[in-house]
């Protein structure tokens, strides 16, 4: 996705916060979302994250590259967590280990999110993710297919100069 791809003829620069869409700041940090399909195994699932350090997500996709889901952080380390036995004792933490614990595909373990397109307004995608307490979000096309993610550092990168002094209504 290039900036400014989706965002009419204004030059992105030129844009306030609050007129800017996911397509403006969208893979400036991170250039591709990582993804698997549902069958990978666990492991293909760790390495994609390796590779991607920026992103603390996974993409689950379809045959068609349509996104069905992610893998995020949290889940792997309480995988290896069940794997190496440092999860606490008690009935929920016992019932949770039998339901997750020999899980080993992406498909398994994955979560259905929100998604939003380029022409979504940053302001919107911003509002989701503080609402959902999610730090990325994977960006799709209209018919659901993957094209990349909007981290959280992005929308920093954007919204820094807000706490600048002397910019009264800048969003």
């Amino acid at each position: 996705m290039n900036r400014g791809e989706h965002s009419g003829d204004m030059p992105y620069k030129e844009k306030r916060f609050s007129e800017l869409l996911v397509s403006d700041v969208a893979a400036k940090l991170v250039q591709s979302a990582s993804q698997v399909r549902a069958k990978a195994p666990i492991g293909d699932v760790i390495d994609s994250m390796l590779a991607n350090p920026l992103s603390r997500k996974v993409y689950v996709v379809d045959e068609q590259g349509r996104y069905i889901g992610t893998v995020n952080t949290e889940t792997i380390l309480r995988l290896i967590g069940y794997r190496v036995g440092v999860r606490k004792d008690g009935g929920i933490s016992f019932m949770r280990f039998l339901k997750d614990a020999l899980k080993e595909e992406a498909g398994h373990i994955m979560v259905k999110g929100t998604t939003v397109t380029g022409d979504t307004k940053l302001t919107t995608a911003l509002d989701i993710m503080v609402n959902e307490h999610l730090n990325d979000l994977p960006v799709v096309d209209a018919e659901g297919k993957l094209l990349g993610e909007l981290i959280s550092l992005e929308l920093f990168e954007e919204g820094r100069q807000l706490f600048d002094e002397g910019r009264p209504g800048a969003v």
